[in-house]
């Protein structure tokens, strides 16, 4: 496995992680915003087609990002 396979496989399962406090019980909002959007700009290069911004979609409702 390549070094940039396991930044991804390691950023990955972070995010997974958060993902999972997101739905838990009582999400520090303020962690939240603050580590989520750092964790998706710490992909490797590449991760995303050219011209994709991952922050650039809808609004969920009850969603604070």
């Amino acid at each position: 496995m390549g070094e940039h396979s396991e930044d991804l496989h390691r950023t990955m399962r972070l995010l997974s992680d958060l993902i999972g406090y997101f739905h838990g019980r009582d999400p520090d909002w303020a962690f939240l915003k603050a580590v989520g959007p750092s964790l998706v700009a710490s992909l490797p290069k590449g991760t995303f087609p050219p011209g994709y911004d991952p922050t650039d979609g809808p609004r969920y409702p009850g969603s604070e990002w």
